[in-house]
């Protein structure tokens, strides 16, 4: 997700329903970490340190003129119930840390005074605007928050009122209606996660159309659903596409190999544990016999 073309695609696609707002060519990496310092009691500072996943400066043009913004993207396998919190402490570190910078700047030109001074910053001194975006890399539905209201414990709505929400952004294929709004491949990932639990949909889609330019894979986007979704799709060669009909093919041919292997095993196990207990069963009863085969399995305690 690193890669300028996909990162675009994820913000284009998220904050501006796919209209290819953000120029990949025009995204500038990072540091990831999020540092803020804290006064606590007695005066004494601490810090608090955390890593993101991945963060880039963007630019923004529209008739309204032209927005600089901090995007970051976080990626999740599996539902964090405390997603909120975690995106909300990022964006507030990333705030904090403009904030510092402007006032180590005043504070070296030594060019504040009155209430300017005791704050650190001028009037004019605006921030650049933080957008986290969590992308959930799983087929099933995203059941934890996604404001900070819904995790308080109360619904309250005189008290609500005057507690401020945060959103969490969130990208779920579950909930994904047109993939075509992502102009990558990105769009073709996440739409067979979306059915990677389903195996007759899968087949409808990718087992019946070998050779269809939409079921052709990059090295990049196979590696992601390795990744991502346990695909386990044998990867190409530097710079070749995979056919995924005929990834999965291959995928399901090694199942059904491995298994023949394990069930040879367990057959030749079963049949020399029977002959060296002395019992007087004939070879090719075990063979033929799919009963007699199961109950001397479990007599046996052969797995």
């Amino acid at each position: 997700m690193k890669q300028n073309d996909k990162f675009a695609d994820v913000c284009n696609y998220y904050l501006f329903d796919g209209k290819m707002v953000i120029k990949e060519d025009e995204l500038e990496e990072r540091d990831i970490t999020e540092l803020g310092i804290i006064e606590g009691r007695n005066s004494k500072f601490a810090s608090i340190q955390k890593l993101r996943d991945i963060l880039k400066r963007c630019v923004v043009k529209s008739s309204k003129g032209v927005t600089y913004m901090i995007i970051g993207i976080e990626n999740q396998t599996d539902v964090n119930y405390a997603m909120v919190i975690r995106n909300m402490l990022y964006d507030a570190l990333n705030y904090a840390s403009q904030v510092e910078g402007y006032v180590k700047g005043h504070r070296e030109k030594k060019d504040l005074e009155g209430a300017e001074f005791l704050s650190g910053l001028t009037k004019e001194d605006k921030l650049m605007p933080v957008v986290t975006i969590t992308i959930y890399w799983n087929s099933g539905k995203w059941d934890g928050a996604r404001s900070l209201h819904e995790m308080l414990d109360t619904d309250n709505s005189e008290i609500l009122e005057y507690v401020s929400d945060y959103k969490l952004n969130l990208i779920v294929p579950n909930d994904i209606e047109d993939f075509g709004k992502f102009k990558t491949e990105l769009g073709k990932v996440l739409n067979f996660i979306n059915y990677s639990e389903d195996k007759e949909e899968i087949r409808r889609r990718y087992l019946n159309e070998e050779g269809n330019e939409e079921n052709r894979f990059s090295r990049d986007a196979v590696i992601l659903l390795n990744e991502y979704v346990k695909a386990d799709i044998r990867i190409t060669e530097e710079g070749e596409d995979k056919d995924m009909c005929k990834g999965i093919k291959d995928l399901m041919d090694e199942a059904r190999g491995e298994g023949r292997e394990e069930g040879e095993d367990r057959l030749a196990t079963l049949i020399i544990r029977v002959k060296e207990s002395g019992r007087d069963i004939e070879l090719m009863d075990i063979l033929k016999d799919n009963v007699l085969r199961a109950q001397l399995y479990l007599e046996y305690n052969i797995k």
